[in-house]
């Protein structure tokens, strides 16, 4: 670190608490802001979260994860514990988490979590004014101090709870997150968390909530593109369950799209063809990956489907894969407004993409695709989740499927 530093970064990966604390003392944390925190489904997620805020000051957020996106060690790894602590040198950056169970009425109280993140924020109005001092009018477009960052447990009340969340912060917040995992081949789904200091809960939702005047953005990106002439529409649908296309039973339809023999057979293409919804003004494709073929031929997806949705089947490739990758943290350098210094960044990358890296061999090529662009010493830390939440290039907020999202902070004030 040298003298021109806004931040100061920890960055630790280990097997057991006492090893990741261990690392970031050695670092010279003393007096974090916030930690980020993932820790792997295989730990014990409780007594893991209950050791590492005892030990370390300020505030603690974060999700059980699938699997690691690990600069550390230069690949997708699975089975442990990341911390990425980031102190302030200098009245920079202030934070605030806040956590609650997402029972019968999601959006509304998922719009109370957020209020109560927000309104424990302890922000001076001096860092709004010089954000905003010395700028013209076009320059202070991107000057926004205020990001949120979330993390879902209760799997399936992701749109629910984003349209809470959306309410009381408008347009002016920065948002990226993403659900916590259980296992990286889905072989359960009930052992989900999220943190916020202390408390680990099932069926949550958690948010930290952050106030800089140093640069920040988010970015997404995925690896696929539709096949020429592999379509149909959504006929009829709810929620996530779509029960016909093109008037038929969908999973018929799929079946016949994928070139499978039977539905058994299709639901091996699930990983490598999901669907896909563009957005008419960015071109950008949205992913729905199917996740069951039920009894009656409906398909069951992770993410929503409207009725009378057109959608495309869609494919990827090694290259694709990785240039995903790269362009999820172009895009969030280019929402930070182009920082010339990058403190860290922070992946939210679904267990679907780490299982298509493990699939198609590109983990490593995807963190060093990212390291060339921010930097080999960058701290990057990343979760496999399941599902993640981001903007897309048309500025809509959502949860997507096989998606990439991040966060990144730059070590440069926004009046530079």
């Amino acid at each position: 670190m040298n003298s021109s530093s806004f931040v100061k970064i920890g960055l630790s990966y280990g097997k057991t608490p006492s090893d990741v604390l261990e690392s970031l003392a050695r670092q010279g944390i003393k007096q974090p802001e916030f930690t980020v925190c993932f820790v792997s489904s295989e730990l014990d997620q409780k007594q893991c979260i209950k050791e590492i805020k005892q030990s370390l000051k300020g505030h603690l957020w974060g999700l059980s994860s699938a699997g690691e996106f690990n600069g550390i060690q230069e690949e997708m790894t699975c089975g442990g514990i990341f911390l990425l602590s980031i102190e302030p040198l200098g009245d920079v950056l202030v934070s605030n988490v806040a956590i609650g169970k997402i029972e019968e009425k999601a959006e509304k109280t998922a719009k109370e979590i957020v209020k109560t993140a927000f309104e424990g924020l302890k922000f001076s109005p001096e860092l709004l004014y010089l954000g905003f001092s010395g700028k013209k009018p076009s320059e202070m477009l991107k000057v926004n101090p205020f990001s949120l960052l979330v993390a879902h447990s209760r799997i399936g009340t992701e749109e629910e709870c984003l349209k809470g969340i959306c309410e009381p912060v408008g347009r002016g917040v920065r948002i990226a997150g993403g659900s916590g995992a259980d296992s990286l081949y889905l072989e359960r789904v009930t052992e989900t968390y999220c943190y916020a200091e202390e408390k680990v809960e099932k069926n949550a939702l958690s948010v930290l909530a952050l106030a800089s005047t140093l640069k920040n953005g988010v970015g997404i990106a995925n690896a696929f593109r539709p096949i020429p002439g592999k379509g149909a529409f959504v006929t009829k649908s709810s929620g996530r369950v779509v029960y016909s296309l093109n008037n038929r039973v969908a999973a018929d339809v799929y079946t016949e799209l994928t070139n499978c023999s039977s539905w058994q057979d299709a639901t091996k293409a699930f990983n490598s063809h999901p669907f896909g919804i563009v957005e008419p003004v960015s071109g950008y494709w949205h992913v729905h990956s199917p996740a069951v073929i039920q009894k009656d031929g409906s398909l069951v997806f992770f993410s929503e489907i409207p009725q009378g949705s057109g959608v495309s089947l869609l494919e990827a490739d090694p290259q694709s894969r990785v240039e995903s990758t790269r362009r999820a943290v172009q895009r969030a350098i280019a929402d930070a407004g182009y920082p010339e210094k990058i403190a860290a960044v922070v992946f939210f990358n679904c267990i679907l993409c780490h299982q298509q890296a493990e699939r198609l061999q590109t983990g490593r090529a995807e963190i060093k695709a990212v390291k060339e662009l921010v930097g080999e010493n960058v701290p990057l830390i990343g979760a496999s989740t399941y599902g993640e939440t981001g903007y897309t290039l048309s500025g809509t907020v959502g949860h997507h499927n096989q998606t990439t999202t991040v966060w990144l902070l730059g070590d440069e004030p926004i009046t530079r």
